[in-house]
């Protein structure tokens, strides 16, 4: 039973989050892409003006991050991811018009507040939907997406900027313009094919639908939690472990978004030109794409997260800014972009996937998620201003900074993953049963994840 209920969420479900998440990425991705086919001339993006510009996106992104997350519990992600798709869409078509830097500094500001929820929302819908242990592979596969959307994007924006100049729009603008109509369309997908929760889906029977809102709820050991109270703050964000996470996510973040915004920039100082720069990133995208896909697939497998992190992901992201600050052989650095890309696009899936599988409640989950993504999406502000134009081609200080932030993914998820595998034990030996002691049937329901049953995944 439960695994055709599983079944059917992936061919409903998985579909649209997947999509609506991958145009947001090529959305977010392709500031790079226009930066090459012209952008930066006509607008006079002049000295650091396009790392102004990509910051104003991330600094509202982090500040509506948790605000957007709660108005998805609030209003239920069938509308509410429905609702920022459209206006991220919309934005983005607002691109296509901007004749100034300062245009371009407003329309990416509301651009950022918009894209804000998409992946806390997306994250935090699939738990209501997913067990724990089914969660990592479903994000997994979204977010592997972006890795795609980086190589489809380019794809894309090569063929976008093609077609002939029409009015104001050309080349670059053709980009944002046809991509911001198709968010808009995902939008209308969404808000009509995606169900509100496992109650309400059309395409379950009504045993179906009991069972899959049961088996949610049996396993974060609480209620509903319809309203929002200090105690869910308190467990989703007084938290050691969701503080660590965060910092291993932003790390993660931080190599993610470096790479997905310069990487043409970092194939043209190994002197490949505009447009076979573009063509070039297609692999190595593809690549991340296949490796995220798979060990999200072994860490459901075998219900793990810390050791995919600190084991694989931490240790490729190492290596490959350490190859790429050290060796100037262009066939090795390209190679590292493959090592870079493999590490970056599967950690930070599996971090925000580990945040979400070790609270319990859905509100909780909803605002642990939302905080854990706002701070690590503060390497997004940093990753804009890893590759300066004034440091090429060798980008020494980018690479070391991301170079360093490779290895605090590798202890960051370390340490989480000893503590777990701790906490589990004491657990284990009824270290901590006493916490139930004078408790009422109402206050246990809101224990989430601080239940003596409740097991995290190390």
């Amino acid at each position: 039973m439960e695994a055709r209920i599983r079944r059917k969420y992936d061919r409903r479900i998985l579909p649209i989050v997947t999509v609506v998440y991958l145009l947001a990425f090529i959305d977010r991705s392709n500031m790079g892409n226009a930066r090459s086919l012209g952008m930066t001339e006509d607008l006079n993006l002049i000295g650091n003006r396009f790392s102004i510009c990509l910051t104003c996106f991330f600094i509202t992104y982090v500040i509506f991050e948790v605000p957007s997350n709660i108005l998805c519990k609030r209003f239920g992600p069938k509308i509410w991811l429905s609702f920022i798709a459209f206006c991220f869409g919309l934005m983005t078509m607002c691109l296509s018009t901007t004749q100034s830097y300062p245009g371009m500094i407003v329309v990416r500001t509301f651009m950022g507040s918009a894209e804000a929820g998409i992946m806390p929302a997306i994250s935090y819908m699939l738990s209501t939907f997913y067990r724990r242990h089914e969660l990592v592979t479903r994000v997994g596969i979204y977010a592997s997406f972006a890795s795609l959307a980086g190589g489809f994007g380019g794809l894309l924006a090569i063929g976008f900027s093609k077609i002939p100049a029409w009015g104001i729009i050309h080349t670059w603008r053709n980009i944002f313009f046809f991509e911001g109509i198709i968010c808009m369309i995902s939008a209308t997908v969404c808000y009509t094919f995606l169900p509100a929760s496992p109650e309400t889906a059309t395409f379950l029977t009504e045993e179906e639908k009991r069972i899959g809102a049961l088996r949610i709820r049996l396993e974060t050991l609480t209620n509903s939690q319809n309203r929002l109270k200090k105690l869910h703050f308190k467990l989703a964000i007084f938290n050691v472990k969701t503080w660590l996470n965060a910092l291993g996510l932003f790390c993660s973040l931080l190599c993610m978004n470096s790479i997905a915004l310069f990487m043409p920039s970092l194939l043209n100082s190994m002197g490949f030109e505009s447009i076979y720069s573009q063509l070039m990133t297609v692999p190595p995208y593809a690549c991340g794409t296949i490796v995220c896909i798979t060990l999200a697939m072994l860490s459901d497998r075998f219900k793990i997260r810390g050791p995919i992190l600190f084991g694989i992901a931490g240790p490729l992201i190492l290596i490959a800014f350490a190859i790429l600050r050290t060796v100037e052989n262009t066939g090795v650095r390209y190679m590292a972009i493959f090592f870079a890309t493999c590490g970056g696009f599967t950690g930070s899936p599996v971090f925000v996937a580990w945040n979400v599988d070790n609270n319990a409640g859905p509100m909780v989950r909803a605002v642990s998620s939302a905080f854990s993504i706002s701070l690590g999406c503060l390497g997004g502000i940093l990753a804009t201003w890893t590759y300066l134009p004034s440091q090429a081609p060798h980008y020494e200080v980018g690479h070391t900074i991301n170079l360093c932030a490779g290895i605090v993914v590798t202890i960051t998820a370390f340490i989480n993953s000893m503590l777990f595998r701790w906490e589990n034990k004491q657990r284990d030996a009824g270290k901590r049963d006493h916490v139930l002691d004078g408790l009422s049937q109402e206050e246990v329901e809101e224990l989430g994840h601080t239940h003596p049953s409740f097991r995290f995944t190390p």
